[in-house]
Formats: C-alpha cells, sequence, structure tokens
C-alpha cells in the first residue's frame, strides 16, 4: 500500500496502527491525522528505538493487510474474503448454512404489516 492511501484514511488504519503498536497512546496517534513523520517520531520516542528500525517496522506494517473500508475494488474481492477468513472461529466452516442464526427460509412481512 502506499502512504497516501494511509493519510487519506486515517481513521480506518489507526486501530491496525494501534494494535501494532499497543503502547502508542490513541489520541495522539488520532491528532498525527496521517503525518508519516509524526508518526514515526512517535514510534521512537514510546519504544526508544532508533529511527531506523522505526522505519523498518513502519515498511513491515504497510505490507499488511488493507481495512475492508477504504478500498473497494472488485479485483480485491478474493483477497479481502481470503483475508476474513481469519476471523472464522476454530471449528466452524465458511461455507455452513447459517439458517440457525437467522430466518432464513421465512419470509418476512412487509415492514408495518401483520399476517392477516
Amino acid at each position: 500500500m502506499k502512504w497516501q492511501q494511509v493519510t487519506e484514511h486515517w481513521n480506518a488504519f489507526v486501530p491496525s496502527i494501534l494494535t501494532r503498536w499497543p503502547e502508542l497512546d490513541s489520541d495522539t496517534v488520532d491528532a498525527i491525522e496521517g503525518d508519516r513523520t509524526a508518526l514515526l517520531k512517535e514510534i521512537v520516542h514510546t519504544y526508544q528505538v532508533p529511527a531506523r528500525e522505526a522505519e523498518d517496522q513502519l515498511a513491515e506494517w504497510m505490507e499488511g493487510a488493507t481495512p475492508a473500508d477504504v478500498i473497494m475494488d472488485p479485483e480485491m474481492d478474493n483477497e479481502r474474503i481470503l483475508a476474513a477468513a481469519d476471523n472464522i472461529p476454530e471449528g466452524e466452516d465458511a461455507y455452513d448454512d447459517d439458517r440457525r442464526f437467522g430466518d432464513d427460509g421465512y419470509e418476512a412481512n412487509p415492514i408495518g404489516r401483520t399476517d392477516a
């Protein structure tokens, strides 16, 4: 991904940044608003690492997954579906019939109408 995407969609990336660097202050990260230099300075300051190491960490983080609400691109659909599989609990089949969780198979009455 490119840093411009991060800057344009900063709020979507903040949770991922806080997951990668949990000791960063969330208010400070929010206030950075996509400023790469400011984020690097914050990582260096908080984690007491050399600037080069912070650069390497940030580059590694940028190779990770882009939040789904950042890019809506049909060419990326399969990649997003595969990434979503990481959130399926162990033992659950992604292709299972989920009728037990909803009202599949039942026709819903239109809003405001009841069976007469």
